[in-house]
């Protein structure tokens, strides 16, 4: 039978004990391992539940799977997932994949850390550093029951990871009557919810920007038959990879990132970086129509591996039909610049199509003007191609290009993955209404 940890959260204080005896275990110093809080304002209508998680260590492990360096490996004798920080390049992934939020990055040493269930002490016939210090018995470590015990969490996401890990708390039972520090903090739980930042996606804003610019000035010089300014376009491939690089924690071992393209999105994607930036330098330097043709098609598809990125971590499909995906914005890029009109109204009408869509779902204060100018900066130059062709117009190419970097900007905001804060904070929403509505 599978072991793991098993939780009650009716004994569960968040007392941080087993916080405390993760960090001195591990000499960390940030905690692996997070107290999440159910209803953590105490609204009187709900109950208040404390659920302590690390990593899962799930059978289906997502982070193992989509880290591009194989940092992540199972360690046989005790199915744990462990992680080398000598093979991570801190560039986060894992993070976006997993959705109980375990990966933690360590800003001191610029890579990840998470729970690897002190598996030392397994070894040897021990337990868990942080189950042995729960002073109520609410967490401990010992074989999984057959029965499903997610459905008394019904905000715990993705169980079909089969996260190695057993409740047994029962809803009708009383929880321990301590409640967290911030507990009567004036809230408003009708205040819209926390701004997602993009700051720190600055350096995967200008590279796939570039990289989607890229690509799209090489398919209209071929199907203008010209070849594209060699000066520009090397500065643009150069200025791409480049920027790709600050996202990293660890930038000198970013050639790591091509060891696992069996599984890793991310891999792959920096792999057809690679093959894409070769071909398309060598075609513009030998004129060989050839090259030309085969980088073109390489640049579609290292574009679809950069959307794909996304996609494999997008359970909540948050941009699975976004207007700023990577692989369209090419092509609606190569159409406008090669002045070929049908097949730009035809893409900047489904990018219309699904940008009104995103502006008529529930968008909050300024992002619903953001997404509204973003609309306009599109159907300018589309009216300006049916009525006149001047894409040439330099005033109507810069309005055109911000629309686009809009675009791939408010992709960047509105992708949220799969997270447990998330689902918390949704279900204690409907539960909330459900409460006052009965």
């Amino acid at each position: 039978m599978r072991k793991g940890f098993i939780f009650n959260h009716n004994k569960c204080v968040n007392c941080n004990a087993c916080n405390a005896a993760c960090i001195i275990e591990n000499g960390w110093n940030i905690h692996a391992r997070n107290i999440f809080t159910f209803n953590q304002d105490a609204d009187i209508l709900l109950p208040v539940i404390n659920l302590s998680l690390a990593c899962n260590h799930c059978e289906s492990a997502v982070c193992m799977e989509g880290c591009p360096t194989s940092a992540l490996t199972r360690n046989e004798l005790t199915s744990t997932i462990i992680i080398d920080e000598k093979k991570c390049i801190g560039c986060r992934y894992c993070q976006w994949n997993c959705p109980y939020d375990a990966p933690k990055f360590d800003t001191r040493n610029k890579t990840v850390i998470k729970c690897n269930l002190c598996y030392s002490e397994l070894i040897n016939g021990g337990l868990p550093a942080c189950s042995s210090a729960c002073p109520t018995g609410a967490l401990s470590y010992g074989r999984l029951g057959e029965s499903d015990s997610f459905s008394a969490y019904t905000w715990f996401p993705d169980k079909n990871l089969n996260p190695a890990i057993e409740f047994t708390g029962e809803k009708n039972e009383n929880p321990l009557k301590i409640f967290p520090p911030n507990a009567f903090d004036e809230m408003d739980s009708k205040s819209e919810p926390d701004k997602k930042s993009v700051r720190a996606e600055v350096s995967l804003i200008i590279f796939s920007f570039l990289s989607t610019l890229s690509v799209a000035s090489l398919i209209s010089s071929f199907i203008k038959g010209e070849y594209p300014d060699k000066l520009i376009f090397t500065i643009v491939l150069f200025l791409a990879g480049l920027s790709s690089l600050f996202h990293l924690g660890r930038k000198t071992r970013s050639w790591r990132a091509i060891s696992n393209f069996r599984s890793s999105p991310l891999s792959r994607e920096i792999i057809l970086f690679i093959i894409y930036g070769v071909l398309s330098t060598a075609a513009i330097f030998t004129h060989i129509p050839v090259l030309l043709i085969i980088s073109s098609f390489t640049g579609l598809i290292f574009l679809i591996t950069i959307d794909s990125v996304y996609i494999f971590s997008d359970k909540r499909k948050t941009v699975f039909f976004h207007s700023g995906q990577t692989f369209i914005s090419a092509l609606l890029m190569a159409s406008f610049f090669s002045g070929v009109i049908l097949p730009f109204i035809f893409i900047a009408i489904l990018k219309l199509t699904l940008s009104i869509y995103s502006l008529v779902r529930k968008h909050y204060g300024y992002m619903f003007n953001i997404r509204f100018f973003r609309i306009a900066f599109l159907f300018v130059p589309v009216m300006s191609m049916i009525l006149h062709n001047f894409q040439n117009d330099f005033t109507i190419i810069i309005i055109f290009m911000a629309g686009e970097l809009l675009d791939r900007i408010l992709f960047y905001y509105e992708y949220n993955p799969l997270n447990i804060n998330i689902m918390m904070r949704e279900q204690f929403n409907y539960y909330k209404d459900e409460k006052k509505r009965s």
